[in-house]
């Protein structure tokens, strides 16, 4: 199959979410496809390409609001020449032509977050425009790919889906070494976030350290949220997987995200905890994971509410003291691996395509 993989992202290739993009459509080539990538930006970067091995990379930027329209009418124009077999589009702001992109092609739209919901906390503009187009590409699609079972439970979801699949997010587990813990020192908590992401609850994390002082707290890729911050703590802002991994490798227990609740949410199947999971570090959060739900004793979920640090010390202090020094196994966590998912993915896609 000829397959487009069409997306609007503008956190550059070093994201997390850019190289499970890469890691999905190689799998896709594995498979004997042929793929291509359809980059809308705001980047100026040309070197995209670079960061997804052999496949094919059209890049199409835009400078503000202005030239959005023009700009993203030209990548459009581009994906109907190419003529693929079918188009993957992780759902995002609508844009005019998608709509007719998307009917013209069999298409299939990655569901990853309860869009009315995180961008309700936006508010403004953009969350309008974004209210009253949605529908527009959602009606038009044959395929839903959904991350979570609870997002395809969602009504302003499953009341235009024709058809769907759960797929929770996945990980190419040959890129990540599975290190031995080590065991001197003080207990040491690693967490990887962004900036501005309220669901995360870096206060939470602060409210812990403050808990544990003994305890050693890495805080990457965000900022602090409050005035002060305990002396146990260290923000390291953003940082290369280069950078960043070897503090994973000294880390003893990985933080995921406490506070999903701000987000009205209650499962979810976050990359970073996936990575975590591929270093064999154990891992505390405050969710539901799609992909775990008969509770592994490698993963410590807190209650999903707005208290669930303190009522709830003596738990985290057992799983820390079980866990320091240990590391969860690789076989337990295999089944998150890309090439399993992604043979899975064009199962389905190859479906949605031969409805056509």
């Amino acid at each position: 199959m000829k397959l487009a993989y069409l997306f609007h992202w503008n956190e550059g290739p070093e994201s997390g979410v850019f190289k499970k993009i890469c890691a999905q459509v190689n799998e896709w080539r594995k498979l004997g496809n042929e793929v291509k990538l359809f980059i809308f930006t705001n980047r100026s970067i040309n070197d995209w390409h670079l960061h997804c091995d052999q496949i094919e990379v059209v890049m199409q930027q835009y400078d503000g609001w202005r030239s959005r329209l023009s700009q993203f009418r030209m990548l459009v124009a581009q994906i109907e020449q190419w003529s693929p077999d079918a188009i993957y589009h992780r759902f995002d702001l609508y844009y005019p032509y998608l709509n007719r992109l998307l009917r013209k092609f069999p298409s299939v739209l990655e569901i990853n977050s309860n869009d009315l919901t995180e961008m309700k906390s936006i508010l403004g503009v953009r969350y309008w425009y974004h209210r009253l187009t949605r529908t527009r590409a959602l009606k038009v699609s044959k395929g839903f790919v959904f991350v979570t079972k609870e997002l395809a439970e969602k009504r302003h979801y499953s009341r235009y889906v024709k058809s769907k699949i759960v797929i929770g997010n996945g990980i190419d587990l040959e890129k990540y070494p599975h290190t031995e813990s080590t065991k001197n020192g003080p207990t040491k908590l690693v967490f990887i976030g962004s900036a501005g992401q309220i669901w995360h609850g870096i206060d939470k994390i602060i409210l812990l350290a403050e808990s544990e002082p003994s305890w050693k707290f890495d805080m990457i890729g965000t900022e602090n949220v409050m005035k002060k911050s305990p002396p146990n703590m260290t923000f390291h802002g953003k940082l290369t997987k280069d950078q960043y991994q070897p503090i994973l490798q000294q880390a003893d227990i990985a933080i995921g995200t406490l506070a999903l609740h701000r987000k009205n949410m209650k499962e979810a199947s976050p990359l970073k905890v996936r990575e975590y999971l591929a270093y064999g570090i154990p891992v505390i959060v405050g969710y539901q994971d799609t992909d775990f739900h008969d509770s592994p004793p490698f993963i410590l979920e807190l209650p999903n509410e707005s208290d669930n640090i303190v009522p709830h010390l003596d738990k985290i202090r057992e799983f820390s003291m079980y866990w320091t020094g240990k590391r969860v196994p690789r076989e337990s966590v295999q089944h998150l691996d890309t090439k399993q998912k992604e043979a899975i993915r064009i199962a389905y896609m190859k479906s949605i395509a031969e409805k056509r």
